[in-house]
C-alpha cells in the first residue's frame, strides 16, 4: 500500500515541530556511548533502540495534543560513506541503517496516532567532516558526488525531503542541494553560525542563502539554522529578501560556543522558559518561520515550552 505524500512545510502555514538533541539526549539522559557522534547504530542494541522509540513517542505526542504537524529528522546525521567506514559499516549495510530508521518512525506515527497529511519523514545529513571545522578543500561538485548516495537511499526508502544540518560551508551546501536536485527530493539546507554571526567559510547568513540559491536555481525548499543560540544567531536576522527562505530554526539550549559545549563532559540545557521566550520573539518577528525543534542540549521538556510559547506568539 503507498503511504500518502504529506505537505511539505514549505507548502503550508501550519507549525511543524522536529525533535531535540539527539545525541546530547543519548550521551548525557541515557548514558549511551556515541562513537564518532553517531546514533544510528543504537538500532542494533534492543535496549537502545527502546530508548529511542520512548524519545521520539514523547515529541510525537506533543505535536498530536497541540495539533501541530511532526517532522522525524533521521538519525542518519553520520551515517554517510565516510562515517559509517570508520564505524565498520559496508555501504550495503549502511544503507540498510538509513532504512531502518524510517521504519522506526512510521511505527512511532502510528502508535501516536499522528495525522499522515501532517507527518515528514526527513532524511537527515550531516557534513562529510566535522560540523566545526572548515573542509576547506571540498568543491561543491565533490559535495555533491559524496552526498548523492545517501540521498538516493533517503529516496528508495520513501523518506520525503532531505535535511541537511549543521552545514558550515557553502560549497557543501550548493552540492547538497544539487545532488537532491538530482534525485527529486526536495532540499532543506540548516546553517550554523559561530560566534561572530557568520558560517565558518565566512559569508553572513544572507551572504550564504544567496550564494546558494544563485547556484542552484534556488533548488533548497527551504533554510533552516541550528546548533547554535538565538542569542548569536538573532542579530544575523534581517527583515530581507532572503530571510524568507528561513523556515525553521533548531537552536542549542546553551548560548555557550561549540568548542567550549563539546569540552563540558556534561550535558548543559540552558533555560529552557527563557529558550522558548526566544523563540516566540522569533516567531512574533519573522511569521514565515514555521518548523521548531531543538539541538544540543533540548530534549521533548524544552520542546513543550517551545510549542506553548509559539501558540501565543501565533
Amino acid at each position: 500500500m503507498t503511504r500518502p505524500s504529506p505537505t511539505l512545510p514549505h507548502e503550508t502555514h501550519k507549525l511543524y515541530l522536529t525533535d531535540g538533541g539527539t545525541e546530547t539526549w543519548l550521551m548525557y539522559k541515557r548514558g549511551f556511548d556515541l562513537p564518532e557522534f553517531s546514533a544510528f547504530h543504537l538500532l542494533n542494541d534492543a535496549t537502545a533502540t527502546k530508548a529511542l522509540r520512548s524519545y521520539y513517542r514523547a515529541f510525537a505526542d506533543i505535536a498530536k495534543i497541540r495539533n501541530t504537524g511532526f517532522i522525524f529528522d533521521s538519525l542518519t546525521y553520520r551515517a554517510s560513506r565516510d562515517w559509517g567506514h570508520l564505524l565498520g559499516y559496508t555501504d550495503k549495510s549502511l544503507a540498510e541503517m538509513n532504512r531502518r530508521c524510517l521504519s522506526l518512525y512510521q511505527e512511532v506515527a502510528e502508535e501516536a496516532g499522528l495525522n499522515a497529511e501532517d507527518t515528514v519523514y526527513s532524511g537527515c545529513i550531516g557534513p562529510k567532516g566535522d560540523a566545526y571545522q572548515q573542509n576547506k578543500t571540498l568543491t561543491s561538485k565533490g559535495s555533491a558526488d559524496y552526498h548523492a548516495e545517501q540521498i538516493e537511499t533517503f529516496k528508495d526508502a520513501g523518506f520525503n525531503i532531505v535535511t541537511a544540518l549543521t552545514l558550515n560551508s557553502t560549497q557543501e551546501a550548493i552540492g547538497i542541494a544539487q545532488a537532491a536536485k538530482s534525485s527529486g527530493l526536495p532540499s532543506v539546507i540548516s546553517f550554523t553560525l559561530e560566534k561572530n554571526r557568520r558560517l565558518r567559510s565566512g559569508e553572513t547568513l544572507g551572504e550564504a542563502i544567496n550564494l546558494v540559491d544563485d547556484a542552484t536555481g534556488n533548488a533548497p525548499a527551504y533554510y533552516m539554522i541550528n546548533c547554535s543560540h538565538p542569542s548569536d544567531f538573532g542579530p544575523a536576522l534581517a527583515q530581507k529578501k532572503w530571510s524568507k527562505r528561513i523556515r525553521g530554526i533548531r537552536a542549542n539550549a546553551s548560548s555557550l560556543d561549540h568548542g567550549t559545549l563539546c569540552q563540558l563532559g556534561h550535558l548543559d540545557e540552558g533555560n529552557p522558559d527563557e529558550l522558548a521566550h526566544q523563540y516566540s520573539d522569533l516567531k512574533m518577528n519573522y511569521p514565515h518561520m514555521n518548523v521548531f525543534g531543538g539541538c544540543c542540549g533540548t530534549d521533548y521538556t524544552h520542546m513543550e515550552k517551545i510549542c506553548k510559547a509559539l501558540e501565543k506568539a501565533r
